[in-house]
């Protein structure tokens, strides 16, 4: 010992009488052990400094500055000179027991639960809140759950509370499967500054004149007498050959008459001009071929578009080497996973991942399982990758009767 200690004094005589010894000590189990201390103090009623209550009158005993950490808001709040800098209670009279409950324990926690049941709920109040990273959870959550029944009200959701993932993807789904969206109930009550939206989009899928007529037709006679006087508007959005001044004459001679459905199709029809061609829209929908093999595995993206039946070519993928792997689509991304390597037929967990709006590939999270002659579906938001084989050779290869499911926000988000 008493060596040990001459050596690093003579050590720090050869460095100089000036220079310290420093240890700097990194404790990484600390933000873990203050977070958990915090949620004890908040559990026990210690040291709480201002109080919550929601709209049902529960309260909750906080800390500000556990609040004001993940909370612009109450941030805001407890520094800005507003009253309720000096206020002990805060009311929050549009928020419920049970969501206040849930964004108080993710502050002491940094966990939520988030469901089908509870995410408009929580994503409302986290955006009045500012829980910033407790909104874009729920806003990915949501996007994993868009499909034609609920884009609508998806698409108006997000467009309130300033989501721009959400409005994305609830707005493709919208315009790219109009056909089926406009046949929902909800379709019935949209707003006309929403469909005149819709209309006039140049990425509305629509083929032919009835598809994109059929809707205004409906729309209109759900409420005929306050809707009537918007028919001109959607059907210029479309660039139809309409005879305007024959359907207003039309329109003024059965004024005074209760419209059918029936006769605002007929009216409709019998305005177009013989002459009239198929809308010009270009459609959203589009055929993909990904790799494949002639000799050698391919790496080439080619597209065909069905408007100007014309095959284009996108970015190549890059892991060109392999064969036999799985390819399926979310959203707008086309996810091709595992395959085996083609000189020595070695499986793969690989996930690749091209953007079919942005022309580009990103490398995903890999697989649990690497995997060929695998299937690959999506499902609720996710990508499934159901059974396959792998092993070094086929003589001796093994079929894997597992599941693999890739929980997909945006891109991948996580593996389970």
């Amino acid at each position: 010992c008493g060596a040990a200690a001459a050596g690093w004094k003579r050590s720090r005589a050869r460095g100089g009488a000036n220079e310290d010894y420093t240890y700097v000590y990194n404790d990484l189990s600390y933000p873990v052990d203050f977070l958990r201390a915090f949620k004890t103090f908040y559990q026990d009623g210690l040291f709480t400094d201002i109080t919550l209550q929601c709209a049902s009158g529960v309260i909750f005993l906080c800390h500000k500055a556990v609040l004001a950490a993940c909370s612009n808001y109450f941030k805001a709040m407890f520094t800005v000179d507003m009253k309720e800098k000096s206020k002990n209670q805060i009311n929050l009279p549009g928020i419920s027991h049970t969501t206040l409950e849930a964004l108080v324990n993710y502050a002491y926690t940094s966990q939520i639960q988030i469901t089908e049941r509870n995410v408009q709920s929580l994503l409302e109040a986290a955006d009045l809140l500012q829980f910033v990273s407790v909104k874009k959870a729920c806003e990915q959550f949501l996007v994993r759950h868009v499909d034609t029944v609920n884009c609508i009200e998806m698409h108006s959701f997000a467009e309130y509370h300033l989501c721009s993932e959400l409005e994305k993807e609830s707005r493709r789904i919208l315009l790219s499967r109009f056909e089926e969206v406009w046949r929902q109930e909800e379709f019935l009550n949209i707003s006309s500054e929403k469909l005149l939206f819709i209309l006039s989009s140049e990425t509305l899928n629509v083929w032919k004149e009835e598809a994109a007529i059929e809707p205004v037709v409906k729309w209109i006679a759900h409420d005929v007498q306050k809707r009537i006087e918007l028919i001109f508007d959607l059907l210029g959005c479309l660039k139809i050959d309409l005879n305007e001044m024959y359907l207003r004459s039309a329109l003024s001679l059965h004024k005074k008459c209760q419209l059918s459905e029936s006769k605002v199709r007929s009216l409709i029809y019998n305005s177009l001009n013989t002459n009239s061609k198929e809308i010009s829209k270009r459609a959203t929908a589009a055929m993909y071929v990904i790799g494949g093999y002639y000799w050698h595995p391919l790496s080439q993206v080619h597209v065909w578009d069905p408007v100007t039946n014309a095959w284009i070519q996108g970015t190549d993928m890059p892991d060109h080497t392999r064969e036999s792997y799985g390819v399926t689509s979310l959203g707008p991304n086309i996810y091709v996973t595992g395959g085996y390597r083609t000189d020595n037929i070695e499986a793969l967990d690989t996930v690749w991942i091209y953007n079919s709006e942005t022309d580009e590939w990103i490398k995903g999270c890999p697989m649990l399982n690497a995997r060929y002659y695998h299937c690959a579906v999506t499902l609720g938001g996710c990508v499934y990758s159901l059974g396959g084989y792998r092993k070094g050779n086929f003589c001796s290869c093994n079929f894997i009767p597992s599941l693999c499911i890739i929980c997909s926000g945006p891109l991948i988000k996580s593996l389970v």
